[in-house]
């Protein structure tokens, strides 16, 4: 859970969504925070952003080991009537990797003083992906 600390904090959300042509369809601002569970075990993430026209609340807890990646279960909790589950894998390179059906982003903590980024991606076809979100994430004072 160490390589997960520099998350923790209150970060400004910004980003774009990107459609099928890769040309931007939506903007993406809001906030993101990342805190501690008690024992240090798990993190609870908060996201509330507002993506074109929707506002987007999602709860998330990351922890547990991902038996499959050996990285961690991400839980997320939103509108929707089922949880999803996703991983979240360290890379080389320092980044993390969230996988799911389809899905995919790629996460860099250490993008700059006080910066992370996220590229999401769907698979456009197998082993086929295409940009959808650009994520940028301020720490916030």
């Amino acid at each position: 859970m160490s390589r997960l600390a520099p998350l923790i904090g209150r970060w400004q959300t910004s980003g774009t969504v990107h459609g099928a042509a890769g040309a931007v369809s939506a903007s993406i601002d809001g906030t993101d925070v990342y805190r501690w569970l008690p024992g240090g075990w798990w993190i609870a993430h908060e996201v509330d952003v507002v993506i074109g026209a929707e506002h987007v609340l999602t709860h998330e807890l990351i922890g547990g080991v991902d038996a499959a990646t050996g990285g961690w279960q991400m839980h997320a909790f939103d509108a929707g009537d089922s949880p999803s589950l996703t991983a979240l894998v360290p890379q080389p390179d320092g980044r993390l990797l969230r996988r799911a059906d389809g899905v995919r982003s790629w996460f860099d903590p250490h993008a700059g003083a006080d910066l992370m980024t996220t590229r999401w991606e769907r698979e456009a076809s197998p082993g086929n992906w295409a940009l959808w979100m650009d994520m940028r994430f301020r720490r916030a004072a």
